[in-house]
């Protein structure tokens, strides 16, 4: 078992309610969409077959990550960095609900495995990222607001370790873009959608 420190099981405790509240609001979206508006979706999804294919995330991701790491040395990176990971639990819950409404408990299914393909892997480099900014952003501010002295070395290994796991997660989006379709078919097959 992980045994984890006070620290880490904030981060996580943080990083889950961000989720959560996107979660909540997808919730809430869905909920108060109107028939024909959810007709609509879910035709585009069936004609479309969105829920067949894996987007080429590798540009998206690697946009969204350097942004955020870039802000955070501006003190910014956390507010937009939380409003990520509140988009990406809206984006992950809603798909699930509109997955479920069209397939039933079979879509419930495949969307955990479509998911845990295209989502699983970027949801561990957000959570580790995060973390570094958190890392970032509190030496800063113990340089600007405490006039403590500032930590170089730290910021520089974690900004490091920022754009290694970008790249990291770039080579991964567009790997799994390249090679899932056949993966995907095979879940589909065993869903039986």
């Amino acid at each position: 078992m992980i045994k984890l420190n006070k620290k880490s099981r904030k981060i996580i405790r943080l990083f889950i309610i961000c989720f959560l509240i996107g979660s909540l609001v997808a919730f809430i979206f869905y909920s108060n969409l109107n028939k024909d508006d959810l007709n609509n979706i879910i035709n585009n999804i069936k004609e479309n077959n969105i829920l067949f294919n894996i987007e080429n995330n590798s540009i998206n991701h690697l946009k969204i990550l350097s942004v955020s790491v870039l802000f955070s040395l501006i003190f910014i990176g956390l507010p937009i960095f939380t409003g990520i990971l509140i988009g990406e639990g809206f984006n992950i819950f809603l798909k699930v609900l509109l997955i479920h409404k069209i397939y039933k408990f079979k879509g419930i299914i495949y969307v955990v495995l479509y998911l845990m393909i295209n989502y699983g892997f970027y949801i561990f480099i957000l959570f580790i990222i995060f973390k570094k900014i958190l890392n970032i952003i509190k030496n800063l501010y113990k340089y600007k607001i405490k006039k403590e002295t500032i930590n170089y070395n730290s910021i520089y290994n974690n900004l490091v370790k920022c754009i290694i796991l970008i790249i990291i997660n770039f080579i991964f989006d567009y790997i799994l873009f390249l090679y899932s379709f056949n993966l995907l078919a095979i879940f589909k097959q065993i869903c039986k959608i």
